[in-house]
């Protein structure tokens, strides 16, 4: 029996919506499409990178921001606007406006991304994050990071992947991420 998942997720405290337009599955392994909604001085995640996929933004409406390199270099994007960030360079995304801003995000190939934001997101409504949505655990932290391919910046990468894989792999011996 196939599982019919919700084609939208809700961050619970921050309203941000994440919408799956084209999976992993659709596109035969090739990329991954989500359209984003995010609420007016909404966040997105810390300055990070990663390396096996691009990702490419398209702003629907709105108006969004991104950072890259450091979080000095930014740019803004409004509707029809793109920038893709490339294998390795660190960014981040965020609304400063006080109107929603729609974008899109192309994850190239899509890995685990999809996955990842489904348990992240399901941890929230289990009551598993902090009231900002961060997991209490550091198993899901390292799990959900890991599934997305997500490095934090000013971390040693080294470091990240070293720990967080030990920890998935223990955890995954141990049974402790069924759901």
């Amino acid at each position: 029996m196939k599982i019919s998942l919700p084609q939208t997720v809700v961050h619970r405290y921050t309203g941000e919506t994440v919408t799956f337009l084209e999976s992993a599955t659709d596109t035969k392994g090739t990329h991954l499409l989500i359209e984003v909604k995010l609420p007016p001085q909404g966040d997105g995640p810390p300055l990070h990178t990663h390396d096996v996929f691009t990702e490419s933004f398209e702003c629907v409406s709105g108006q969004l921001t991104l950072k890259y390199q450091t979080n000095k270099n930014e740019i803004q994007l409004e509707a029809g606007g793109t920038f893709t960030a490339p294998i390795g360079v660190p960014h981040t995304f965020l609304n400063r406006s006080s109107d929603d801003v729609v974008f899109r995000v192309k994850l190239t190939p899509p890995r685990h991304f999809e996955e990842s934001m489904r348990i992240h997101y399901g941890l929230m409504d289990d009551g598993l994050t902090d009231k900002k949505g961060n997991p209490k655990s550091l198993a899901h932290t390292a799990l959900i990071l890991t599934l997305q391919n997500t490095r934090i910046v000013g971390i040693p990468t080294k470091l990240q992947r070293f720990v967080f894989d030990r920890i998935v792999r223990r955890n995954v011996s141990k049974g402790k991420y069924q759901s």
